[in-house]
């Protein structure tokens, strides 16, 4: 994995987590429909996952070598 693949994996879910985020609350504000809303934070709760996930899989591999380790 390099650097800019890393950045751009990760910047997927962020930017359909921020995307939705606005949905969801233009959603309450206009209509109130509570199903749709919920349907929105299903959707930015699954990508808070493929996050960790990315994270979870760049700290297996090889790319965070040059990183130390908290200590």
């Amino acid at each position: 994995m390099t650097k800019n693949q890393f950045i751009h994996d990760l910047r997927n879910p962020l930017n359909t987590i921020s995307i939705n985020a606005e949905l969801g609350k233009l959603t309450l504000e206009r209509t109130g429909d509570l199903r749709k809303a919920i349907s929105i934070f299903e959707v930015i709760l699954a990508e808070c996952k493929r996050g960790s996930q990315i994270l979870d899989d760049a700290k297996d591999s090889h790319f965070l070598n040059g990183i130390e380790n908290d200590k």
